[in-house]
């Protein structure tokens, strides 16, 4: 181990590389370029007469400044608009990072392939310029994109060329440990890693002060502690997926199919979905090969990315969602239904949902959803807007037109965030809407809200289902109550008040009707004695046993009452009085004829007493109908008993 340090004091250990000699630096016009960069009143045509000393630096930098077509409203065709275009400080950039190419190519480390190196780095520096145009836009120019990935690791080349021999050992080393990191085996050999020297060596070169640091933590994002969807994050994961998808295509033929669905769960996170993913891989293939062939770098043939894909088995690695939260919206736990036609974004999310004990369901279209929410029920959707078959917002309208599905909270995914297109999907039903690439501490945020709002629905509909289940108990009871407030405890029968309220009915409909109505009031013969042989407990079992013969022995359409104490009222509708008189012998015959078993073995008889009455034109009240019922009663008993009186 060397025991140099990166920064010691004022000392770097750049100095002493610089004093080593075998750096790889500018040369000829390149250098020519950057000592002019320096002043402070240079111009531009100076540069560009400078550059124009070199055909080939001069070809690269109007390749370079018409890469981003876009910006341009016609093509750069001379060195000075190129340098005017661009400006001073990205020339000097670019002229930097060609002249280290050409420069190196004649330095020597035995286990070191420079043609690796810098074909991996070209690939890289295209992806991320094609990563800043068509994802990343504003984040930083293109061209500058270029240049951080084309130098993103020169402190490896910085390395190999100063210490040949030690980082040889490193390389060889590095082949029997695959599985320890090149920079843990750096640190172990010279007390520095790569990642430390690139940075110093930025600084040096006047470089932003956000490369440096992104070039520290692009190898392994965890390390940064960026703020999620700031420039610095996306300029971070911008320059980690665009090395890693160099790594890809520079790996071997059987590596690549797991290092696609890898590379599919990083972009991800910036939003870029599989089908896009396929257009960007492709054009930075292309141009990878056409930049190869302009600086002399090899470049290898690639299938095309939607082959790769095809048989990419899309399930996360563990250390693909590592990056993510544990505490999305945990607080209250969902069930929530994802619906997007990428499986990438599905996975994310429900990685993401699963890590925070939400219970999660998966469709890759609105159809498809619909058929899922019955036995699902989800409380939370996100769909995304554009999808096959049945987009988001047609899923949405078709969503809130069941009454029955009227609380799901529901999100829209967007990458637009246009007022018209927002206003749309809130008019077909959406809670809310978040725009990709997904903020996961802004989803969190956002989901906790709608956690707010479903657990209020579900407070309040339990409150509901409460007051539901308590009026049914009240009503229940209230029956319960007036049953028992109209029956008579001992026999079941209906008692003296469900009798007057029977009877005035019963007194109504004849009156309307003109049809007849009889009663008969009875009473058991010699009662008394029972309770006094045999006790008040043998009593109300032989009053019980009287209640169940007149029960069985009425008509189907009569009312047996007890009034109380041994009396009874039997209301007869449609009972003629012709005919009354039969009907209250059967009566009597009944409890007469049937014996009562009593306590120790004893079996008795008993007796009642009728008197009857039928509804007749000169009664006018149901009182005076009862009134004459119980006179005639009255009578039977003062006869003898056990006989019915009918006048």
């Amino acid at each position: 181990m060397l025991g140099r340090h990166v920064n010691t004091g004022r000392r770097t250990i750049l100095d002493e590389l610089k004093e080593h000699g075998q750096l790889p630096s500018p040369r000829g016009a390149a250098l020519h370029v950057l000592q002019l960069c320096q002043k402070d009143d240079v111009t531009n045509q100076e540069v560009a007469h400078a550059i124009q000393a070199d055909p080939a630096l001069s070809a690269r930098l109007i390749k370079l400044a018409n890469a981003p077509v876009s910006h341009q409203v016609r093509p750069i065709v001379s060195v000075t608009d190129a340098v005017t275009v661009l400006g001073l400080n990205t020339v000097r950039q670019i002229v930097l990072g060609i002249s280290l190419i050409d420069s190196s190519r004649q330095l020597s480390c035995k286990n070191f392939n420079y043609d690796n190196f810098w074909s991996h780095s070209l690939l890289r520096a295209v992806a991320a310029q094609s990563l800043v145009i068509n994802t990343c836009a504003g984040v930083i120019p293109p061209e500058e994109a270029f240049v951080l990935g084309l130098l993103g690791q020169v402190g490896i080349l910085a390395m190999a060329a100063s210490y040949p021999d030690e980082y040889s050992e490193v390389i060889d080393k590095k082949k029997l440990l695959a599985d320890v990191g090149l920079n843990d085996l750096e640190r172990q050999k010279f007390g520095f890693d790569h990642n430390q020297l690139s940075r110093e060596m930025f600084a040096d070169w006047r470089m932003p002060a956000v490369f440096q640091s992104v070039i520290l933590h692009f190898e392994d994002p965890s390390t940064a502690t960026y703020t999620e969807g700031g420039r610095d994050w996306c300029l971070l994961h911008m320059l980690h997926v665009a090395d890693f998808f160099a790594k890809m295509c520079l790996a071997e033929n059987s590596a690549r199919s797991k290092m696609m669905s890898k590379l599919v769960f990083k972009a991800t996170r910036l939003g870029i979905e599989s089908g896009f993913l396929i257009e960007l891989g492709d054009r930075a293939v292309a141009d990878w090969a056409d930049w190869g062939r302009m600086f002399n770098i090899r470049v290898s043939k690639m299938p095309e990315m939607k082959a790769l894909l095809d048989v990419a088995p899309l399930v996360p690695d563990p250390s693909d969602i590592s990056h993510l939260p544990s505490t999305v919206g945990s607080a209250f736990k969902l069930r929530i239904l994802l619906v997007d036609d990428d499986h990438a974004v599905l996975m994310v999310l429900k990685m993401l949902f699963d890590k925070a004990g939400h219970t999660v369901a998966l469709a890759k279209n609105g159809k498809e959803a619909l058929t899922l929410i019955s036995s699902f029920m989800p409380q939370v959707i996100l769909t995304d807007w554009m999808m096959p078959e049945m987009d988001g917002v047609e899923f949405c309208r078709a969503l809130r037109r069941k009454p029955e599905w009227r609380n799901i909270y529901v999100f829209i995914l967007t990458a637009q965030e246009s007022t018209d297109r927002l206003v749309e999907a809130f008019e077909a039903g959406a809670n809310d809407y978040m725009t990709k690439p997904l903020n996961t501490k802004i989803l969190g945020a956002r989901l906790g809200a709608a956690q707010r709002v479903v657990q209020l629905q579900e407070e309040l509909e339990h409150d509901r289902e409460q007051l539901r289940k308590f009026s049914r108990e009240l009503a229940e009871s209230n029956k319960r109550f007036q049953q028992l407030a109209l029956t008579d405890d001992l026999t079941g029968l209906p008692n003296r008040r469900s009798a007057n309220e029977h009877l005035a009915r019963l007194w109504a409909v004849a009156e309307r009707n003109h049809t007849p109505l009889s009663c008969l009031m009875i009473d058991i013969d010699h009662f008394k004695h029972v309770n006094d042989s045999f006790g008040h407990k043998a009593g109300d079992h032989a009053l019980r046993e009287v209640a169940k013969i007149l029960q069985l022995s009425i008509r189907k359409q009569d009312i047996a009452c007890r009034l109380g104490g041994e009396e009874f009222l039997v209301l007869c509708p449609d009972l003629p009085m012709d005919v009354m008189g039969r009907y209250a012998e059967r009566l009597r015959s009944s409890v007469a004829d049937h014996l009562i078993e009593m306590s120790a073995g004893k079996q008795i008889k008993l007796t009642i007493s009728i008197g009857a009455a039928s509804k007749m034109p000169g009664l006018s009240t149901s009182e005076m109908f009862l009134q004459q019922a119980d006179k005639r009663l009255y009578q039977a008993k003062s006869k003898g008993r056990n006989l019915t009186v009918i006048e």
